[in-house]
């Protein structure tokens, strides 16, 4: 197993790693140094391992914050299957529902239409009523 010497925040140190993994290594080494440098005002205040304590903490947090956005990323496809289940079961409420408003309207359209004959039917008897009165008027005067 190779191994690497590397300097992490003012200290020196050997890692063994495998030979896959060497780019992975050297690019976590070089976002942790980067993260370090934030901390390099305290340098001269505080010891290097603590230092490295709020550096550690900071990673947390953004770990926490990472971990906490990939739930709520992971429930969104969750979320989209229920909306679409919803939406589905709507949408055939709907064509239900235009099929009901299809169907009254097939019974108001033969009403009207029954509607319709009735009136001309009484509009008949009335004219033969009238017709009628008339002939009996005209029996009635001579």
């Amino acid at each position: 197993m190779p191994t690497l010497k590397t300097k992490i925040f003012n200290s020196s140190i050997d890692i063994n790693y495998e030979e896959e993994d060497k780019d992975k290594l050297l690019q976590l080494i070089e976002n942790l140094n980067s993260r370090l440098k934030k901390y390099n005002h305290l340098n001269s205040k505080f010891s290097d391992s603590k230092i490295i304590i709020l550096a550690s903490l900071a990673i947390e947090d953004d770990l926490m914050e990472q971990k906490k956005l990939n739930l709520e990323q992971s429930s969104i496809p969750n979320d989209l299957n229920v909306k679409e289940h919803h939406i589905e079961n709507l949408s055939s409420e709907i064509i239900n529902l235009k099929d009901k408003i299809h169907q009254l309207e097939s019974k108001i359209d033969e009403r009207n239409k029954r509607d319709f004959l009735i009136e001309n039917e009484v509009d008949e008897i009335n004219k033969q009523i009238e017709n009628l009165n008339k002939s009996m008027l005209n029996l009635y005067d001579e």
